[in-house]
């Protein structure tokens, strides 16, 4: 199988900045009565500084599934190690432990990728200030049980596995020691078989016992041995990752919640905001009309005194004239 494709990370480019808001609009000619206050919610390019680049809801559910593609990839190597695994056991040799050995290294890798782009998503999480939060939250803790869900199966397989090495070392050790107690059955499963020393003098006991498959006893023994500590490190991998997780996200939790705070009090604001800006327009649209009656009866305070000055003039002159 193939494994070229786990170099293959889209998180070793940045995210892509989405567009920010211009600044070219032209300021209001204050003084003239004609303009009204703009509410804060309804135009954000007037804003002084902008809010904190974060990816688009398209982009992170790409980088959502593409994580995903990655788990399931992932789902597919346990099953390989597994078989590996059951080969090593039934015949072992050299080509499937080789093949087992790349498979694993190659598994941990793309456990790292997709932990990596895990962290690239909880990181854009806190900068995200639009109604994509919700979305992006959802998407992101499914994705987040699934690959968890992913590496509790592999830690019972390696588990599992482990257990049965062991079995196998102490079936092989009861069939030159068949009186051994079970003590001492346990102690040859701990025991360093990869320790030369430990392995001459068991080959030497084997020797005085006069069998005459001290040879392949003991290379299967230390083929066990060999599995079983490439099992124990895998094993502490992957509680290393745990942990990694665990602390991601109780680091991030806080940030989150302050984000979501914040997010919370600038809605007020605007809302608040935009009622005063109402209150200040009704205000404002009261004194102009006022200002237009004021006009009004002006306007027509004159028509009547001109009316009673010129009705006057008139009967005078008529007066005068009779």
């Amino acid at each position: 199988m193939s494994y070229q494709q786990y170099n293959q990370n889209p998180y070793a480019q940045g995210p892509q900045a989405e567009d920010g808001n211009g600044y070219d609009h032209q300021q209001p000619q204050y003084g003239q009565g004609q303009y009204e206050m703009q509410p804060y919610g309804e135009a954000d390019k007037y804003a002084e500084q902008p809010a904190p680049t974060a990816m688009s809801q398209q982009d992170f559910l790409q980088r959502v599934q593409y994580l995903r593609s990655e788990i399931q990839g992932l789902t597919s190597d346990i099953e390989n190690i597994a078989q590996l695994h059951q080969r090593s056991l039934s015949s072992p040799d050299n080509s499937a432990s080789y093949q087992l050995e790349q498979a694993v290294s190659a598994t941990q890798l793309r456990n790292t990728a997709v932990k990596d782009g895990i962290k690239a998503l909880e990181k854009d999480l806190t900068k995200t200030r639009d109604g994509s939060r919700a979305t992006k939250t959802a998407q992101l803790n499914s994705l987040k049980n699934t690959f968890k869900s992913e590496l509790n199966k592999y830690q019972q397989i390696e588990q599992d596995y482990q257990r049965r090495y062991r079995d196998q070392i102490a079936r092989q050790f009861r069939i030159v020691h068949p009186d051994a107690t079970e003590a001492e059955v346990e102690e040859a499963t701990q025991m360093d078989w990869g320790n030369e020393g430990v392995f001459q003098e068991a080959h030497n006991q084997l020797k005085s016992n006069r069998t005459g498959q001290a040879n392949s006893i003991l290379g299967n023994v230390r083929a066990r041995h060999n599995e079983l500590q490439r099992i124990e490190k895998t094993l502490i991998e992957l509680a290393t990752l745990y942990q990694e997780m665990a602390t991601l996200v109780e680091a991030q939790e806080p940030v989150v919640e302050a984000a979501e705070q914040n997010a919370q009090q600038t809605v007020d604001n605007i809302q608040k905001g935009n009622e005063e800006v109402e209150t200040a327009n009704a205000h404002a649209r009261r004194r102009r009309k006022l200002k237009w009656w004021c006009l009004l009866v002006v306007v027509l305070i004159i028509i009547a005194i001109a009316l009673g000055v010129g009705l006057g003039v008139t009967l005078t002159k008529n007066s005068t004239g009779q």
